[in-house]
């Protein structure tokens, strides 16, 4: 018998990367760990919206630590991703407090609710009042029109515990801020091991608001750094399972202009818009659009497009590079500068009633 021996051929595979290692990706063009995808948190809260008719949400931390500013921003981030069509409406402590007549004023739709701010109730209202606001949430799907909706409930509020046990209830929890008071209540609902979780986030936020950044360590050693409120502000998300930390940004920078956000308070224009636009431009038809176009930047909405963009890049980047003054500019294209000025009052202003479109506002 002959052995024949076979030269063995060496496998050649790809090393495995460590899914839970963090790794770097970019967001709108900004750099950000991936691990903490704002966006990951906000497809489990769709996915459960999705299928169950009622859905709570809770946003725990101090004043002017952001709750607001996130409720807004996963309301427009669930509206946006799901294939379901949601209203969203922001509710305040006088809304609450008669909810039957506010669900009343509501037409029949699937709508995110913030109610900014319910930390009121255990301090400021009796038990008959909490008793009425609890049997209102659970007849909240039932709104005038006998047509059930699926309705997403965020709450903001200041303590875990300082809210009614029925009302903080929640399927998904947000945390912008864990004070050392705060400390035995979190260990009560996320439990003892995933406290080192929490404590670095307390490190972590505090770092935020002294050294006006926040981040961590890499894989490679190298320090990942963002920008305090820039967007980001450092969060822990819970999702009755898992705890884990997250960095959300504000609703502007995901879309600076949303129709349907902008109507969260269900305040409408005083004035038709389109019959505005329409005397506008009748009274300044070469210039009413590039107005607009400017005043929404300067609000930070920018509507130009690529071309202007690019545009104005050059000439920012020149300014920096050459040594001319932008008054040269001016001289060397003919360009006077105007003197001219709205009026600082704008209680002078005639009201929209009492302009005559065919007549100039005198704006010297």
């Amino acid at each position: 018998m002959v052995i024949v021996e076979r030269e063995t051929v060496p496998q050649l595979t790809k090393p495995v990367k460590n899914k839970f290692l963090p790794s770097i990706i970019k967001w709108k063009g900004v750099n950000m760990v991936r691990q903490h995808s704002f966006l990951a948190a906000v497809n489990e809260i769709v996915m459960w919206a999705e299928e169950i008719d009622v859905t709570r949400i809770g946003i725990v931390g101090d004043m002017h630590s952001g709750k607001s500013t996130m409720a807004e921003a996963i309301a427009h981030a669930i509206h946006k991703k799901s294939k379901v069509g949601w209203a969203v409406r922001k509710l305040y402590e006088k809304d609450l407090m008669d909810f039957e007549a506010t669900l009343k004023n509501f037409q029949p739709a699937n709508y995110i609710m913030i109610f900014d701010d319910v930390s009121f109730l255990d301090a400021k209202h009796n038990k008959k009042s909490i008793s009425q606001v609890k049997e209102a949430v659970t007849k909240i799907r039932h709104l005038e029109g006998g047509k059930d909706v699926k309705i997403i409930l965020i709450y903001n509020y200041h303590y875990t515990m300082g809210l009614d046990k029925y009302l903080r209830q929640a399927d998904f929890r947000f945390f912008t801020t864990v004070g050392s008071s705060e400390r035995e209540n979190m260990e009560s609902i996320v439990g003892g091991k995933k406290m080192k979780l929490v404590d670095y986030f307390a490190k972590m936020r505090q770092q935020g608001i002294t050294k006006k950044y926040f981040g961590i360590m890499m894989p490679d050693k190298k320090f990942f750094k963002y920008d305090w409120r820039k967007p980001w502000i450092p969060v822990l998300f819970y999702n009755n399972s898992s705890l884990r930390m997250l960095v959300s940004p504000t609703r502007p920078w995901l879309d600076p202009i949303c129709s349907i956000c902008s109507d969260a308070d269900g305040k409408e224009s005083e004035v038709n818009v389109t019959q505005f636009i329409e005397e506008y431009k009748k009274v300044y038809p070469q210039h009413y659009l590039n107005s607009i176009k400017q005043m929404l930047k300067e609000q930070g909405m920018n509507t130009y497009g690529k071309t202007y963009i690019s545009s104005r890049r050059f000439l920012d980047k020149a300014l920096e590079m050459k040594t001319f003054r932008p008054e040269d500019l001016a001289l060397a294209l003919g360009l006077e500068v105007k003197y001219r000025r709205l009026r600082k009052d704008p209680g002078d202003l005639p009201s929209l009633q009492e302009v005559n479109p065919l007549e100039k506002i005198d704006t010297t």
